[in-house]
C-alpha cells in the first residue's frame, strides 16, 4: 500500500515538472511552491506538524496567486488536499484570501468548500 501511494506521488511530481516546462513565469513559481509543499499537501501523506522550511520560502516567494494558479490539472487538484493547501498559507504567512479560488475551490471566510 505504501508503494502505491508513493507510486502516486512521484507521477504526481512528474506532472509538476512536465506543467513547469510549458508554463509561464507565475505557474512556474507556483509549481516551485507545489513541489515544495508536496509532503505537507499531498492527500494520501499524514500531514506533517508545520511545513518544512522549504515549503514556507517557496510559497512566499510565488506568493499563493501563483500557487493556486499552478492547481491546473484535475490530477494535480485530485491529488492536493485543499485543506493542508490553506493551512500551509496560513501558517507560511501567505494566508488565501476570502472569496479567493485556488484551484476549483472557492475561500470563505475560515471555511472552504469546493467551487463547482
Amino acid at each position: 500500500m505504501k508503494e502505491h501511494i508513493f507510486c502516486q506521488f512521484l507521477v504526481v511530481m512528474m506532472l509538476l515538472s512536465a506543467s513547469q516546462i510549458q508554463g509561464e513565469r507565475c505557474h512556474d513559481s507556483g509549481i516551485e511552491g507545489l513541489r515544495a509543499c508536496a509532503y505537507s499537501i499531498y492527500k494520501r501523506l499524514p500531514t506533517p506538524p508545520r511545513p518544512y522550511e522549504d515549503c514556507c520560502t517557496q510559497v512566499r516567494l510565488a506568493g499563493m496567486q501563483c500557487v493556486c494558479e499552478a492547481i491546473s490539472t484535475k490530477v494535480i487538484e485530485d491529488a492536493i488536499d485543499i485543506k493542508k493547501l490553506v493551512n500551509v498559507a496560513a501558517v507560511c504567512g501567505r494566508p488565501l484570501a476570502p472569496g479567493s479560488q485556488c484551484g476549483r475551490f472557492l475561500v470563505p471566510g475560515g471555511m472552504m468548500r469546493h467551487h463547482d
